[in-house]
This record gives C-alpha cells, sequence and structure tokens, in this order.
C-alpha cells in the first residue's frame, strides 16, 4: 500500500481493515516522511477531538510505544499539547484534528489521513477537498465496516476510480 502510494502517484486513497489492524500506526508513518520531503501542514483527522487524543496522540502499540515517539525528537521544534500539534525543524506542522468541529479550523493541508471516516461528518471532506486539490494534496481515508453510509459511498467509488488506490 504505501509503496503504491509512494511510486504510483496516487493522491488519494482508500484502505477498509478490521479492528486492531494497526491503521493509525501505518499511516502515521506514511504520513511523518512526507512532512521532511515537503514543508507543509499535515493533518490527521478523528471524529471527534478527544478521539483523536486518546488513540494517536496519547495512544500506544502494543508493546507500549507511544505513536508520537515514531516522530525523531532531534527534528522536532515544537510541540503543543492542548493544540495536539507538532513543529518540526523544517517548518511542517502535524495536528489532530476531530472534524465534529470542523468548521472552526482554518488550515492549508498538503496531506491529510481521515481515520474511522465512517464515524465523520462527510462535511470534512467536503470542506478539505478544494483545498487538497489546489494545493496538489494527498489525503487517505480508514475506517471499519459501519453499514451503508457515507464511507460505504466513498469506498463504492473509489473502487471504480483509477485514480484512487483502494
Amino acid at each position: 500500500l504505501l509503496h503504491a502510494l509512494e511510486t504510483e502517484g496516487y493522491r488519494r486513497a482508500l484502505v477498509v481493515w478490521h479492528r486492531r489492524a494497526g491503521k493509525d500506526k501505518t499511516f502515521l508513518n506514511h504520513l511523518i516522511p512526507q512532512m521532511f520531503e515537503r514543508v507543509g501542514y499535515y493533518v490527521y483527522f478523528f471524529p471527534t477531538n478527544p478521539m483523536g487524543r486518546k488513540v494517536l496522540w496519547d495512544g500506544m502499540d502494543r508493546t507500549g510505544m507511544k505513536f508520537l515517539k515514531h516522530f525523531p525528537e532531534k527534528f522536532i521544534a515544537n510541540v503543543n499539547n492542548t493544540e495536539m500539534k507538532i513543529t518540526l525543524k523544517n517548518g511542517s506542522i502535524f495536528q489532530v484534528v476531530g472534524t465534529d468541529r470542523i468548521e472552526q479550523v482554518g488550515f492549508n493541508p498538503v496531506g491529510c489521513v481521515f481515520s474511522e471516516y465512517s464515524l465523520q461528518s462527510p462535511k470534512a471532506w467536503d470542506l478539505v477537498r478544494p483545498i487538497l486539490a489546489e494545493n496538489d494534496g494527498w489525503a487517505i481515508f480508514n475506517f471499519t465496516p459501519r453499514g451503508r453510509n457515507h464511507a460505504w459511498d466513498l469506498l463504492e467509488m473509489a473502487k471504480h476510480n483509477p485514480k484512487w488506490y483502494c
């Protein structure tokens, strides 16, 4: 998957994996190197800020390794725990954002991960899509199936769209 995103030029990807498959660890580790290749703003979206804090910002894998320890410490300029934001020395910014209040956030991302998209408001993608198009940015959607909802609709579209990795 990550090889396809990096070498085949996909700007959109959608992955449906079962619970505990390592979605967030996998996609965080895809996002981090991107921050060194292209300076910009990178957002990891969750359905709510509390969920983002619990799952990613404060989360850890089964070995006890904190997810944020994947950011190389020597390249970190600042960590803002309140805003769940990491600024790298090269100027790139990473932030965890809840999409339940997406209209209150002003941002200009070049890369986004939508985690548990089936639980998010589709309004988030509607707001971010034109920004990413303008910035030649990328988006990855991951989720566990939750019935026929907007995530299912996106999956059905992506299956038949050659511009999407699915």
